[in-house]
Formats: C-alpha cells, structure tokens, sequence
C-alpha cells in the first residue's frame, strides 16, 4: 500500500449540510481534517462521489508538497442539520 492509498483509507469525518436555497437543493461538505478539502453534489450519492475524488487530489497535492497531513480526530462522529437552540436572555 502507498502513501496515497494509506491516507485515502483512514476514516475522516465528513461534515455534510442539505442545502436549499437561490441556487436550488444541493449537498455541501467537507473533510473536517483536510483543510479546504470540500465538495458538492446535487445528491447524496453525487456528492460523496464528488468529495471522494476531491479527497484523492487534496491527498496527491499535500503529498506532492511533503505537507503534513492530518488523520482522523475523532473516529465515528456523527454532524447533523438539527439546528442549536440559543438561549434567551
């Protein structure tokens, strides 16, 4: 196994939102780990697609350049849209 295949392997965390707004209904996320690492896709299938292949860029460049590149934080988190209740006060 390379470099490349090692650090596609590991297990990320994807931060993903559902979006509608004046552009339409799309997915957005992002590599919490990989820095700028971010993708969209009109379906959920489509983005991950999208963001598994801009995974695999972001990985070659950062390797390319002997940057340091980050593992997996926290394994297993789950992100969700459930919007946070702020208090009054």
């Amino acid at each position: 196994m390379n470099k490349w295949e090692y650090y596609m392997n590991l297990p990320y965390n994807k931060i993903i939102q559902e979006i509608h707004d004046e552009s339409g209904h799309y997915f957005y996320g992002r590599i919490l780990e990989l820095d700028g690492c971010q993708s969209t896709g009109d379906t959920l299938e489509e983005f991950n697609a999208n963001l598994i292949e801009a995974m695999g860029g972001h990985i070659e460049v950062m390797l390319e350049n002997e940057m340091e590149i980050h593992i997996a934080a926290y394994k297993h988190t789950k992100f969700s849209n459930i919007p946070l209740e702020i208090p009054h006060i």
